[in-house]
């Protein structure tokens, strides 16, 4: 077994395209999946681009026919639901393919006037909240591509609702890529303003262009079965210690109190994702890190006690 952070790239390969609701495979603090790992979107392909994002003051669009509700319900009529993530949003670990973006839209179109719903999920495996901002090698970001789909269809006068999960990958790479002697306080701190950074943009670009976004709440991925067996997880990440775990443990309520404070600057719902079933190993696919087709079920439903209150 190896020892030393810098030779556990094999490791990182290996564990990182399933892990932490967001594999990757090894890549530098800055870099992870290529365009292979995007998930496509049900109606709109995403093409490889420059991983420039697009910002909202470049694509927005006015007038009378854009619809939007703020901040509270979405206005009435035909739905575009665009998921922004990374492997939960995705639905790695799930054998019917839906994951809990899936059975959230399909919960949407069983509401009477709501039958047409357009699915976009940009969900991408290994993705932290800079890639989701700014795209990663040649996969543009998911966030220039959502806030175009969100101009166009609220131009087009439909709804917009848009789901963002993220951080579980800010979390796991900031301790496989810390310093072999433990990773310092200053390190998580600086993590913490960048997904606040990230998180803040990516709400702020949506909904100026015109969707009602709700936000999940990172869970504790220490209580995940291949985290919390720390033998588990050294056959995967050699280098993370039983002291990293529980620093994760902490790092996953700043982050939430994080999101819980960007929604309520921007006054947005949130989804605490927390719950049993992460635990729960009749919950969790064979890698004991993403949630089987019963976990996205237990998931999608946490999603779903909201967003039922917006349609």
């Amino acid at each position: 077994m190896q020892n030393s952070r810098g030779m556990a790239t094999a490791a990182i390969i290996f564990l990182l395209v399933p892990l932490a609701g967001c594999g990757s495979s090894a890549r530098e603090r800055s870099t992870a999946t290529s365009a292979a790992s995007a998930s496509p979107t049900t109606d709109s392909a995403t093409e490889p681009s420059d991983s420039s994002a697009p910002s909202s003051t470049d694509s927005a669009t006015t007038g009378a026919t854009r619809s939007r509700a703020s901040g509270g319900e979405l206005a009435a009529g035909p739905v575009t639901y665009i998921a922004l993530g990374d492997s939960l949003t995705a639905g790695d670990g799930d054998d019917t393919y839906q994951g809990y973006v899936g059975l959230i839209a399909a919960a949407i179109g069983a509401v009477p006037g709501r039958e047409d719903v357009s699915l976009n999920n940009l969900g991408a495996s290994g993705w932290d909240s800079t890639m989701m901002v700014d795209g990663q090698d040649d996969a543009p970001g998911q966030l220039g591509q959502a806030v175009d789909l969100a101009n166009e269809a609220a131009a087009g006068g439909r709804a917009v609702l848009a789901t963002v999960l993220i951080g579980s990958n800010d979390m796991w790479y900031v301790y496989e890529y810390g310093p072999p002697e433990g990773t310092p306080a200053e390190n998580e701190d600086a993590a913490v303003e960048t997904y606040r950074a990230n998180l803040d943009r990516t709400v702020q670009e949506l909904t100026d262009a015109g969707a009602v976004v709700v936000i999940g709440l990172p869970d504790d991925q220490s209580l995940r079965p291949s985290v919390a067996d720390i033998d588990r997880l050294h056959d995967f990440l050699p280098d993370v210690t039983a002291e990293e775990v529980q620093q994760m443990a902490v790092m996953a309520g700043r982050l939430d109190q994080v999101a819980e404070e960007i929604a309520a600057d921007h006054g947005v719902l949130t989804v605490d994702t927390n719950a049993p079933f992460w635990a729960d190993a009749g919950s969790m696919a064979d890698d004991g890190i993403h949630p089987n087709t019963a976990g996205y079920a237990d998931l999608a439903e946490l999603w779903l006690a909201t967003i039922r209150g917006l349609l």
